[in-house]
């Protein structure tokens, strides 16, 4: 049995590897913002657990765009429909959900361009993206049921706003008034 001490430990190094990832990306994380600054409205989703950090990201975006820009939940009914010129963000582990490839050839199908988020090389989501940002898993067996790709994604989006959030001068205060 591992002590939690070993635990925090690997997490804390999967971390530490992650960001080192993101620091080496720049050029990706500089596509993904002219993505967004170039459309018209966001589009994000992404199903269970991929799902909680896509739906965080659509918070926190709402929060940098609103009201000059809208970001919308895929799974919410009350929002705008995907337009040509929208972007469209789909967060998948597996890269084969079939609820978010579904997703994808819709926003394919609107002529929106899409971002994948994703641990998967090769997978549906992977084929018809504009821009696909891959989340290394952590080595060994330790995390339970892709929860490694789930904190990535969530430590993924909270580096990528923040970095977004300074590099366009977007005021905190702003961010803290469209909070709900």
């Amino acid at each position: 049995m591992q002590e939690l001490s070993e635990i925090t430990g690997e997490y804390g190094a999967f971390l530490q590897r992650t960001t080192e990832v993101f620091s080496r990306d720049e050029g990706r994380m500089a596509a993904f913002a002219d993505i967004i600054d170039s459309s018209s409205a966001i589009h994000i989703f992404g199903f269970g657990r991929s799902g909680t950090s896509a739906l965080a990201m659509a918070i926190r975006m709402r929060h940098f765009m609103a009201p000059e820009k809208g970001v919308f939940w895929l799974g919410d009914q009350v929002r705008d429909p995907i337009r040509g010129g929208d972007a469209v963000i789909l967060v998948s582990r597996s890269g084969d959900r079939k609820e978010v490839v579904s997703a994808l050839e819709s926003a394919l199908e609107k002529k929106a361009r899409t971002v994948v988020i994703t641990h998967a090389n090769t997978s549906p989501l992977t084929r018809g993206a504009a821009l696909t940002i891959f989340l290394q898993g952590m080595e060994g067996d330790l995390a339970y049921g892709g929860g490694d790709f789930e904190l990535a994604a969530w430590y993924f989006q909270e580096v990528f706003l923040t970095w977004y959030g300074l590099s366009r001068k977007i005021p905190k205060e702003k961010v803290g008034r469209n909070h709900v």
